[in-house]
């Protein structure tokens, strides 16, 4: 089984990559300028609710990719983020709402605007992320580099939060 790979119910195999786009935008952002969907399938008997999905995913980002990250989040976007592993934060970003089948957490900066989605469905996790630009001149540009670093690392995070319900 390769990286993005694991095995969804007791029979079927599934990747982790790239969806349409089919959560609506939190109201609070306004219309995105930019949003993506990722997905991963689960095991019908996970019980782990959406922040534990999360969690479990940045938990189990090796050291240099996750200070790679909160580097990129905190110093290049610059989102004031919140302790990376407190009650009320999952990666620095805050938790607005967390439900078992929903988690939205978001992060500003005077740059752009982040709200990622965490949705559970009968046999899939899907992270939505949403961007809004706030600085609408640096923003594009710094998201159309940054936004591959992005879209090439949430395949792996989703797979992480996978395997950690195989490993439990």
């Amino acid at each position: 089984m390769n990286s993005s790979q694991l095995v969804i119910g007791s029979e079927r195999r599934g990747r982790a990559g790239r969806v349409a786009v089919t959560e609506a935008p939190p109201a609070a952002l306004g219309p995105p300028d930019y949003a993506d969907a990722f997905q991963v399938g689960r095991r019908a008997t996970d019980g782990r609710s959406a922040e534990s999905w999360a969690r479990a995913g940045f938990d189990g980002l090796p050291t240099a990719a996750r200070r790679a990250a909160l580097f990129i989040h905190r110093r290049i976007f610059g989102f004031d983020l919140g302790e990376w592993d407190s009650p009320d934060h999952v990666f620095g970003w805050r938790i607005v709402s967390s439900e078992p089948e929903l988690l939205h957490l978001e992060a500003h900066s005077r740059l752009m605007s982040g709200r990622m989605l965490w949705r559970l469905e009968a046999d899939t996790l899907t992270m939505t992320t949403f961007v809004r630009y706030g600085m609408r001149r640096a923003a594009p540009t710094i998201w159309a580099v940054l936004g591959n670093v992005h879209r090439g690392g949430a395949p792996g995070l989703l797979t992480l939060a996978a395997r950690a319900s195989e490993a439990g």
